[in-house]
């Protein structure tokens, strides 16, 4: 017997909840379950119709009731543990942990992907993926396993009719002196392509029945010749669809799913050639964002350039000048530059890269060994002559601290000459507070900090503090910024090292995220490009000509009132107004509440970006808005310093909405400026976690160890004095 819904769904919640049934049969009686109490089927009827329980059809109807959607999702319990995509579970371990973890455990992932640490290991055994073992190949467990040494990734496709992609192993000669992607990037990458695979696949699924592979198939052995290519293919022609002649067929397991599968070839990448899996994870993430704007039901296509590595450049191999710098001082910082960059190298292999003669290297090394900066690796034959030594920088021989300060929160990480942040804390700040105790927190954060870590990670070089414009970058001091009721003019930099004896290095926060993303995010190999910092406000920084760019006052980057005269947003008098889109963890939440959606209390831009991720059209259009509007001032900034690369990132651009600002500042950056038929301008997200505050701790890497380019701004000429004595770097008074 029918009877009236005590919750009737609308079209749009029966769209949102096909979306989340589609393609997970462990999903489909949930559904039904929705589905019939919303047309008023009892509750002895639906058991009866899908061979259920009752209480299993009330406590479902319930769940769906308080917490929607959410509340379908399996919660952990114990007994049998619920079937796992295996791909997802061996991506996530190459990925590698959440800090403070380093590796994980059997038990630490089972908790964290809500399985059986039985299953973990059965998982890892077929796969041949256990944490820390690297010396053999991990097998894709189709049902003609795919040993993958060092795979490349070269195409990937879905659409009605089935999925799949195309492994390959690199045809480059491996380098012993390749430094893997570190945890935080990779863990970063493997959700942003996770997110933007599946929302493609959802798209394409919805078309009318076709063939599951794409026709450019035909193309592989003459884009990739002399290569043995893989085709693993997902559906239910996976078994007979045609493949060009020398293709390997591979059907998928049930227990492997496509888009994590993909994770575990880029992961298997980024470990082994970071920088040519780096072009062609953007190139994807590219086109998932093109996807997204599609018809429905468009299948969704990918192929590898040829080149994933083209246009890449390091910065390192053209600081070859000694203008102005006494030629032991800048070769010394050459020497641990190029080293830190590679990760290891011989001796002869830095003389070839920064033209050295070999005894001036010989002499820097042996000097910078006596004082533990490098440490010696095991001894390599490479052809004929005496076997190479490679050296490494020692992580623990110098660390630094970063600070982030925001008005509704302080960041701080404390990060080992090797980029390895070995301790991350945060101070929620629940009302406007006073500078001073500001200060006062921040001493004790890093105070314990470094009690905690101890020897652990060396002695701390510096202080790099990260605070929102505008800044007296030669006084150290910040001028009544935004959103800090009562601060005025306050001289941190002074305060901070009086009270920790530390040399201090203030900077605007995009600045701090620029470097930090030159020395340990997505930009590492990269020459010159734009980083666009979104959090409480908007701000940009620069890296141009092998060092960062402050401008003469330490406030280069400012956005907001170049994206007011580009979007027309001016007062009688001709002068920009605010923008309130240029403060964009703000914008987003009032454009969703402006639009019907009902938020919480706390978490307000989590739940619209939360929202987002799951299709909400609402929070979807509130970003989008937003990021029509940033994309405008992003447009200004790379036209006016003729870049090739934009890196987004900030607490604004979580990685489930990214893809919908990257969409639109990618079309902006390449469509609207006039050099758009010479200069092709990559947009990609930020790979660091906290960029702010770890790039505040790079700065002080950057200030000791960087080479100094030929022409210095005259900020980066005179010495930054701190109360504080430096017992880092000599006898000098607190010059950093």
């Amino acid at each position: 017997m029918r009877g009236d819904s005590d919750f009737p769904l609308s079209d749009r919640d029966l769209t949102e909840l096909a979306v989340w049934e589609r393609g997970r049969e462990d999903r489909s009686v949930r559904a039904a379950i929705v589905r019939d109490a919303a047309q008023g089927v009892s509750v002895a009827q639906s058991a009866r119709g899908l061979a259920v329980s009752r209480p299993t059809v009330m406590a479902w109807r319930q769940r769906y009731a308080e917490a929607g959607l959410a509340g379908l999702d399996h919660r952990r319990r114990s007994g049998r543990p619920p079937r796992i995509d295996e791909a997802d579970a061996v991506a996530a371990t190459l990925a590698g942990p959440p800090p403070p973890l380093e590796r994980w455990s059997a038990r630490a992932l089972a908790e964290h992907l809500g399985v059986s640490h039985s299953a973990i290991g059965k998982v890892w055994q077929r796969w041949g993926a256990q944490p820390g073992v690297q010396g053999g190949p991990v097998l894709l467990a189709s049902e003609a396993p795919v040993a993958c040494h060092r795979p490349e990734l070269l195409a990937v496709w879905a659409g009605a009719g089935g999925a799949g992609l195309v492994v390959a192993e690199s045809d480059r000669p491996e380098r012993l002196s390749t430094v893997p992607a570190g945890t935080e990037e990779r863990r970063q990458r493997y959700a942003t392509m996770t997110a933007g695979l599946r929302q493609a696949r959802v798209r394409a699924e919805d078309g009318p029945d076709a063939a599951p592979v794409p026709a450019e198939l035909a193309r592989l052995a003459e884009w990739f010749p002399g290569r043995t290519t893989h085709v693993v293919l997902w559906g239910d022609h996976a078994a007979t669809v045609p493949l060009p002649s020398g293709a390997v067929r591979h059907v998928a397991s049930p227990a492997m799913g496509w888009v994590a599968t993909a994770g575990v070839v880029a992961q298997l990448e980024l470990r082994h050639q970071p920088h040519r899996a780096r072009g062609a994870l953007d190139s994807l993430a590219a086109a998932t964002r093109v996807q997204a704007g599609a018809r429905v039901g468009e299948p969704f296509h990918w192929f590898r350039a040829g080149d994933g590595a083209a246009g890449m450049s390091s910065a390192v191999s053209g600081q070859r000048s000694f203008h102005r710098f006494t030629p032991a001082s800048f070769n010394e910082k050459l020497v641990i530059e190029s080293i830190r960059v590679a990760g290891t190298l011989s001796r002869v292999e830095i003389a070839e890269r920064t033209g050295l003669t070999p005894q001036a290297v010989s002499g820097i090394t042996r000097n910078l060994l006596t004082t533990g900066f490098l440490t010696e690796g095991d001894r390599r034959t490479v052809g004929r002559g005496k076997p190479r030594v490679p050296l490494r920088l020692r992580p623990d021989a110098a660390c630094a601290i970063g600070l982030h300060v925001d008005p509704g929160m302080i960041t701080q990480v404390l990060v080992d000459l090797c980029g390895n942040v070995r301790d991350r804390r945060r101070l929620v700040l629940l009302r406007p507070s006073d500078p001073r105790w500001c200060v006062a927190r921040m001493t004790d954060m890093v105070r314990a900090a470094m009690e905690s870590v101890g020897e652990q990670a060396g002695r701390p070089l510096g202080v790099g503090v990260a605070v929102p414009g505008p800044l007296d970058f030669d006084a150290g001091m910040l001028l009544d910024p935004p959103l800090f009721a009562g601060w005025g003019e306050v001289p941190l930099r002074a305060w901070l090292g009086r009270a920790l004896g530390l040399p201090v290095l203030l900077e605007n926060d995009a600045t701090a995220a620029t470097v930090g993303e030159r020395w340990l995010g997505a930009a590492e190999s990269s020459g010159d490009f734009v980083y666009l910092y979104l959090g409480t406000g908007a701000g940009s920084g620069a890296f141009l000509n092998g060092d960062v760019f402050r401008g003469s006052s330490g406030n280069a980057g400012e956005i907001g009132q170049l994206t007011a005269y580009a979007t027309g947003r001016l007062e009688a008098d001709g002068s920009p107004r605010p923008v309130a889109e240029c403060a964009p963890l703000s914008a987003v939440v009032a454009r969703a509440a402006a639009a019907g959606m009902t938020l919480p209390a706390k978490g307000t831009h989590a739940a619209v970006c939360a929202a987002a991720a799951a299709g909400d059209p609402r929070a979807v259009g509130a970003i989008r808005d937003v990021a029509q509007v940033i994309a405008r001032g992003a447009a200004g900034v790379t036209d006016l310093y003729d870049t090739d690369l934009l890196i987004v990132g900030g607490p604004a651009v979580p990685p489930e909405v990214a893809p919908l600002y990257l969409s639109e500042i990618s079309r902006a950056v390449n469509d609207f400026p006039t050099a758009r038929r010479v200069r092709r301008v990559r947009v990609t997200h930020s790979t660091l976690h906290d960029a702010a505050a770890v790039g505040a701790a790079a700065g002080v890497f950057h200030s000791a160890f960087a080479p100094p380019p030929a022409r210095t701004p005259r900020h980066d000429r005179r010495p930054v004095r701190t109360v504080g004595r430096d017992t880092s770097l000599g006898d000098q008074e607190g010059v950093l």
